[in-house]
């Protein structure tokens, strides 16, 4: 009896303690604290930046590859957004190891990824904890694998529709205008 309760008692908390980023600053907040344990953010674009940091300095309990970098997105001095990006060479061999998927689904839910997921092909998104999060594993034309995790809020993930949106105005509005 003491071994089956010591078992289950290992078992639970093994399942319990979920592993998961510790991403130390929240969307919408000040970079202050993320600047003071790693660097300024890069700057992008007039007043949007990122900071690029390995998912094992992050994440060190959620066996990542250090192939996997986690970008924090600013706008202004606000974290909008944090995309976990795979790195992948050639032969995808990151994306088929299934280490950003198993993450995806172990801290935001299951999803369908058929008979094979080698052949997963689509995106998957939650609404959770306020949050707006969507993985993606997507294939090019030449079989190379886009694999990230995109983690915003409604608000920010509007604030950084219409900042793109804006972005690619002033581009194509100057090309409109010169064939005018």
């Amino acid at each position: 009896m003491k071994k089956l309760i010591t078992f289950l008692i290992l078992f639970f908390n093994s399942n319990i303690v979920s592993a998961q980023c510790d991403f130390v600053i929240d969307i919408g907040d000040k970079k202050t604290k993320i600047v003071e344990m790693f660097a300024e953010p890069l700057p992008m674009f007039d007043k949007l930046s990122m900071l690029p940091i390995p998912s094992t300095k992050l994440c060190p309990n959620d066996r990542l590859d250090d192939q996997i970098a986690i970008e924090y997105l600013f706008l202004g001095d606000e974290l909008a957004a944090i995309r976990m990006l795979v790195l992948n060479n050639g032969s995808n061999e990151i994306s088929n190891k299934f280490l950003l998927m198993d993450y995806a689904k172990n801290n935001f839910g299951d999803f369908d990824t058929g008979q094979n997921p080698s052949l997963y092909n689509s995106f998957h998104a939650w609404e959770k904890y306020g949050k707006i999060i969507v993985y993606q594993r997507l294939f090019d034309t030449e079989g190379f694998i886009k694999e990230e995790i995109y983690i915003s809020n409604e608000e920010f993930d509007l604030k950084l529709g219409t900042f793109y949106n804006e972005l690619e105005e002033m581009a194509f509005g100057d090309e409109s205008e010169e064939t005018n």
